[in-house]
């Protein structure tokens, strides 16, 4: 192929992408520091209409986990393509399926120990946590500021949320615990592709730091074959 811009590579290939587009919507679902960030960078290469994600998340997340769906649909109309927040973590992927049939959802997966690394070395650097072991319920409150001040608490509490009989109990003493988070990272994992089993035609498992090109979105996306491309790889940590 030609050497192009991505802009231009986005021109020449988006008017024959979208005519070829013979489904809904297109979910990432991946849990975060899979590549969804390669995946956004991917789709908006083909010409989707890729939700910007600091809005997406700001305007439902928080929302969506409380079981208020408002928003969602009328947010997800005016879009082709979402990933992250609220979609990659939860059973949101489910509320998508309902409210938008003959949609594509994305499973982005990594192997466990690199995704756990990942991630903590993200957090550690972004929100400067210092020593991961030590970082205390605390620390989530003060030391991060993203979107709004309890963002990442209201997130961390949810996902240390367990219940034993009706009561309630958050295992802050598990904050980046690797058997806790790992666990709870294969248990989604495993939960989507059973979802899916009868409808394999609908999600796409793929881990990004594997592939070579973009060969199999292509075929999942109905994407003609010749605007395969070499896999990007974004955000790297």
């Amino acid at each position: 192929m030609i050497a192009m811009t991505p802009k231009e590579f986005t021109q020449m290939v988006s008017q024959h992408v979208i005519g070829n587009k013979n489904f809904n919507k297109i979910f990432g679902i991946g849990f975060n520091k899979t590549g969804t960030t390669t995946l956004r960078t991917i789709l908006q290469l083909y010409g989707y209409n890729v939700a910007q994600q600091q809005t997406q998340e700001a305007r439902l997340t928080k929302a969506v986990f409380h079981t208020d769906y408002t928003e969602f649909k009328s947010f997800c109309d005016k879009h082709d393509a979402f990933q992250d927040m609220p979609f990659s973590q939860g059973l949101t992927y489910v509320a998508a399926d309902a409210l938008f049939p003959n949609s594509k959802f994305i499973l982005t997966e990594r192997d466990v120990d690199a995704w756990f690394t990942s991630m903590t070395r993200f957090h550690q650097k972004s929100f400067k946590l210092g020593d991961m072991d030590k970082v205390t319920e605390q620390d989530i409150r003060e030391k991060i500021a993203y979107l709004y001040p309890d963002y990442i608490h209201f997130h961390k509490e949810r996902l240390l949320t367990t219940y034993e009989g009706a009561t309630k109990q958050v295992l802050w003493d598990k904050l980046y615990d690797y058997d806790y988070y790992t666990k709870a990272y294969q248990y989604r994992n495993e939960a989507i592709k059973t979802y899916f089993a009868d409808a394999p035609d609908k999600l796409l498992v793929i881990d990004v730091t594997k592939e070579v090109d973009t060969s199999r979105i292509c075929q999942f996306l109905n994407i003609p074959a010749q605007y395969t491309i070499k896999m990007p790889h974004e955000n790297k940590t």
